[in-house]
Parts: C-alpha cells; structure tokens; sequence
C-alpha cells in the first residue's frame, strides 16, 4: 500500500510555481523547489517523479489558475471587444501588482523547453490554439471582419505583454499599447453595426 500523502497537492504546486516562474525551469534548483513547497525531495520525487514531472504539473496549474480567469472574463462580456480589453486588463493587472511581473509562466516554459521537450510543447501549443479560439468567438460576437486574422494580432500583442513584462520594461505604458488595438477593434465593429433609418 502507498505511504497515505499528509499535504494539499494545489498548494504545493502553488508553491512551487513561484519558483519556477521566477527562475524557469533550468535556473529553478530542486533543493530551492523543495523548500518552497515545504516538502522534502522524496515526498516530491514520490508524487512527481522527478523535477520534470513537477514542473509539468505546475504549467498545467498555471494555465488552470491564471490563464482561465482572464478567458472567463472575455467571454462573460456581452461585447467581444468589451470581453478583450477586460482580458487584457486582467493580463496588465498581474504585470504591474502580481506574478506576471517575471512574464507568463506558460510563454517563458514554450520559449525554454519547447524545442526539447514535446510535452510542453503541446501543452502550450494547445493552450494558444484555445486563446485564438476564444479570441475569434469574442470578435465574431461583435460582426468584426477577419476575425480569424485580428485573433491571431491578439495572440502576438499578448505574447509581446509577456515579454516586455519579463525583460523588465515600463510596465506604464502597457495599457496604451493595448488600448491602441481596443480602438482599432472598436473602429471595426461599429462599422458593422446597422445604422437606423431616420
């Protein structure tokens, strides 16, 4: 029978994601890991595998538990471009006040790993194709034209927030730069709107 495990397996991912997102995966030292977490190497190992095994479960979290709720918010608007900028609000808010600060933890894993390692690959790799989709649905909601090309503009101006965040630039001009493309989408989907007769 299997040693009965005495610790909440969120909370250590959460722990550990810190880490991981601070350092990346190879800078991420597993003794530093482990102490994060509370735990000590064989309870990790035990439950993980190894270091691999833990740092996929914690992108998978990551996604779960940072990447979902912007996602929620864009489709709880009833205007898709209202959706985005609330999106990309939520994206903002964590550069400037939370763990963004060190970029997406998802998009820092694709940039180091993807090349070596298929899993985190495809996990990434699915995980933007949902955003593109959730993107498209929000722009389609509002009658925006080419709104499979303007979901992929999106995936490049959320991608650059996370690299800007992680190399350290002004965080301040941030919300300009997506307002920018708020504008240009605004632009768009009132030109679609009917005009009443008078």
């Amino acid at each position: 029978m299997g040693r009965h495990r005495e610790f909440d397996i969120d909370q250590v991912l959460d722990e550990a994601m810190s880490v991981f997102w601070r350092d990346g995966y190879s800078g991420a030292a597993i003794g530093d890991v482990c102490t994060a977490m509370g735990l000590k190497p064989g309870s990790v190992y035990l439950t993980f595998g190894n270091k691999r095994g833990l740092f996929l479960a914690v992108v998978q979290r990551y996604l779960v538990q940072v990447n979902q709720p912007g996602m929620d918010k864009m489709a709880a608007q009833t205007s898709g471009v209202q959706g985005i900028r609330a999106y990309f609000e939520h994206v903002i808010d964590g550069i400037q006040n939370g763990n963004r600060r060190w970029g997406c933890l998802g998009t820092n894993a694709f940039v180091e790993l993807s090349e070596s390692d298929e899993d985190i690959a495809q996990i990434m790799t699915a995980h933007i194709a949902r955003l593109t989709e959730a993107f498209e649905d929000a722009l389609n909601r509002d009658g925006v034209e080419n709104a499979a090309a303007w979901a992929q503009h999106l995936i490049c101006l959320a991608q650059g927030l996370n690299v800007l965040a992680k190399i350290k630039s002004n965080a301040a001009v941030l919300p300009s730069i997506v307002e920018t493309t708020i504008m240009a989408l605004t632009d768009k989907a009132d030109a679609q709107s009917p005009v009443s007769a008078c």
